[in-house]
C-alpha cells in the first residue's frame, strides 16, 4: 500500500503555507505552480479552466518552465487552442472526467499503453508538440461549463502512485485555495468601489463571482437570458480579448471603450476595473414640454389634438416628437410611451 513519507508530508505543508500566503487575485499563480512542480517532479505544470460545453479556454497559466516551453514553441494562442479542441476527444483522462465527473488524479497510462498513445493523433499533434510523453491530471469538483484542472507533464518517466496519492490528498486544500482567491477578489472590488450599487466581481472573463442586487437587476433588464453565474454573451464578447494565454492575471487587457447598451430610453454603461465590472445606468432626460406631449400620447391624442390642448402649432408637436424619439431611442408613439413607463417602473437606485 502506497504511503506518503514524512518528508512528503513536510514538503506538502510547506507548499500549502506558501500557497496560502498568496495575496493576488488568482488562486494558482505561476509561483504556486512552481511549488507543485517541486512536489511532483516533472517538466512542467499547467492550470486551466475550461468551458467544455462551448469548447473555450477560460483561463490558462503555467509554472516558470511552462512559460519557457511556450516561448520556445512560439505558437500563436489561437492556434494552440484550435489544436487542443481538435484532439481533446482522444485524451483519455478528459474523456473519463466528461463521462463520470470524477476529477481525481489519473495518468494517461491508466487508460492507454504508451504504444497505444503513440498511435493516436493527439500524440503527434499535441504531446509531441509540447515535448511530453507522460501526463498526470487532477482537478477540482466543477461542472462541465467551468472545469478547473492541473496538468503535470513529463518526458522520460511516468508518474507513480506516490504522485497520485499526494495530489488526491491535496485536492480539498486546492479547493480551499480557489475559494480564498474568490474572497480576495470580492474584497478588492468592494474596497475599490465601496458605495457602488452596480458591481460585478469576475471569477474568470466569462463567470460572475459576486454581483450586487442592483447589478443582477441591470443585467437581467438589459440582456435576455441572463444566467446567475454566466455573464451575458454581449458582455462576454466585449471582454473576450486575448483570453487564451499563459499570463498572471487571467483577464484580457482593458477593452478599448466601455460597453454601452440602450433599451427603452435608458442606457447601461459597463466598465472594467481589474477583476470587477462597474455598471451605470442613465435615463434619457425629457424637458417639461416633452413630458407633457408624452402624457398626451399616452391618452391616445393625435398631433392636432395635442397642439390644440397645449396651444402650440402642429409643426411644433412634430418637432418635439422627433426630439423625444431621438432621446428615447424609439421610432414611434407607442414605443415612446412604453419607454417612459419602463423608466418609471425601474427608477435609478
Amino acid at each position: 500500500m502506497t504511503r506518503l513519507s514524512q518528508s512528503d508530508l513536510e514538503a506538502t505543508l510547506g507548499f500549502l503555507g506558501a500557497a496560502g500566503a498568496v495575496t493576488g487575485p488568482d488562486p494558482f499563480p505561476s509561483e504556486t505552480l512552481d511549488g507543485l512542480r517541486e512536489l511532483v517532479p516533472c517538466e512542467s505544470v499547467s492550470y486551466c479552466e475550461l468551458d467544455r460545453v462551448e469548447e473555450r479556454i477560460l483561463f490558462l497559466d503555467g509554472c516558470t518552465q511552462a512559460y519557457q516551453l511556450d516561448d520556445a514553441l512560439g505558437l500563436p494562442p489561437e492556434e494552440n487552442e484550435r489544436i487542443f479542441w481538435r484532439v481533446r476527444h482522444q485524451h483519455p483522462v478528459c474523456a473519463h472526467q466528461d463521462r463520470t465527473g470524477d476529477f481525481s488524479a489519473y495518468k494517461l497510462s491508466d487508460f492507454l499503453t504508451h504504444r497505444q498513445l503513440r498511435r493516436l493523433e493527439i500524440h503527434a499533434d499535441w504531446c509531441r508538440l509540447w515535448g511530453f510523453e507522460y501526463e498526470l491530471c487532477v482537478g477540482l469538483p466543477a461542472p462541465p461549463r467551468h472545469t478547473k484542472c492541473f496538468m503535470f507533464d513529463a518526458r522520460s518517466r511516468d508518474f507513480g502512485e506516490r504522485d497520485r496519492l499526494l495530489l488526491d490528498r491535496l485536492r480539498p486544500h486546492l479547493t480551499g485555495l480557489y475559494a480564498a482567491a474568490g474572497e480576495r477578489r470580492r474584497a478588492a472590488a468592494l474596497a475599490l468601489e465601496p458605495d457602488r450599487a452596480g458591481l460585478v466581481v469576475l471569477q474568470t472573463s466569462d463567470r460572475i463571482d459576486f454581483a450586487t442586487p442592483v447589478a443582477t437587476r441591470l443585467l437581467a433588464l438589459y440582456f435576455a437570458g441572463t444566467q446567475d453565474s454566466l455573464l451575458p454573451e454581449p458582455v462576454r464578447a466585449w471582454l473576450r480579448r486575448d483570453a487564451v494565454r499563459l499570463n498572471g492575471n487571467g483577464l484580457p487587457p482593458p477593452a478599448t471603450a466601455p460597453l454601452s447598451v440602450e433599451r427603452g430610453g435608458r442606457r447601461l454603461t459597463v466598465r472594467r476595473a481589474g477583476r470587477a465590472l462597474l455598471l451605470d445606468e442613465e435615463v434619457a432626460t425629457l424637458t417639461v414640454r416633452e413630458r407633457e406631449i408624452v402624457d398626451q400620447l399616452a391618452d391616445g391624442r393625435s398631433n392636432a389634438q395635442i397642439a390644440e390642448r397645449l396651444t402650440i402649432a402642429p409643426t411644433t408637436v412634430r418637432k418635439h416628437l422627433e426630439n423625444i424619439y431621438t432621446k428615447l431611442g424609439v421610432g414611434n408613439r407607442t414605443a415612446a410611451v412604453a419607454a417612459t413607463r419602463l423608466g418609471a417602473e425601474h427608477p435609478e437606485q
